[in-house]
């Protein structure tokens, strides 16, 4: 098995994404939201203040537009590592 805890973390995340997040947002690499959509991970992903703790921070905040989830400390780790993954170098 050639799996390490980051890439579980990542398997974890894209997991999770696709239970929570894709009814509103792209989360793959190469798939596009609809204009005027949440952004897609990809765009979130490579904003320059995109960190892992400011996704860990923003999964515990109450967004608007954004159904309240409950996300669990190790749950936020790995949707953060799953959305860091898909910055472009």
């Amino acid at each position: 098995n050639d799996a390490t805890p980051a890439t579980d973390g990542i398997a974890a995340g894209h997991r999770l994404a696709e239970a929570w997040c894709k009814d509103c947002h792209a989360i793959d690499a190469g798939a596009v939201g609809a204009k005027g959509s949440p952004p897609d991970f990809v765009t979130i992903a490579n904003r320059p203040s995109t960190t892992a703790l400011s996704l860990k921070v923003f999964f515990k905040t109450s967004h608007q537009r954004m159904p309240n989830l409950i996300v669990e400390p190790a749950q936020a780790d790995d949707l953060a590592s799953y959305i860091l993954s898909l910055k472009r170098n």
